[in-house]
């Protein structure tokens, strides 16, 4: 059996358990996207050449994804949280920072993020629903 049959998944929950955070605080998750490429760069539109080929982009990166936010893994890796990207020029434009990782959960209707986060993580949080109009 691959690596891949064997991973069970998180039952489809967008959040982790404290545990699971926890456990991940120690170390990140291995990342598996099931998705396809798009045949151009979903940033600029353009196709890959051979210097800057297309690979998968996390929109929500797991450091802020998983560390900060307490995210599953499989949410990050989900149609959802992936755009394909150049390699050199476009990937990192994809990612969002913090606040606009924040601000897109609010977009798809995410209310609240798991009580076991910092204090800090929390006080961000409700100040970009203060920032936000209602959905």
């Amino acid at each position: 059996m691959s690596r891949i049959q064997r991973t069970i998944g998180f039952g489809g929950r967008m959040f982790l358990d404290e545990v699971e955070w926890r456990t991940y605080c120690k170390r990140k998750p291995v990342r598996y996207i099931r998705t396809l490429k798009a045949d151009v760069c979903q940033i600029c539109k353009q196709p890959e050449s051979p210097e800057n080929p297309l690979q998968f982009a996390h929109i929500i990166g797991f450091d802020i994804g998983v560390i900060e936010l307490g995210l599953t893994p499989d949410f990050l890796d989900s149609e959802k949280n992936i755009v394909t990207a150049h390699r050199r020029s476009c990937n990192k434009q994809s990612e969002l920072n913090l606040r606009r990782s924040m601000e897109r959960l609010r977009d798809i209707g995410v209310r609240e993020l798991p009580q076991y986060l910092p204090v800090a993580i929390q006080q961000v949080w409700d100040a970009t629903a203060k920032q936000s109009p209602p959905l």
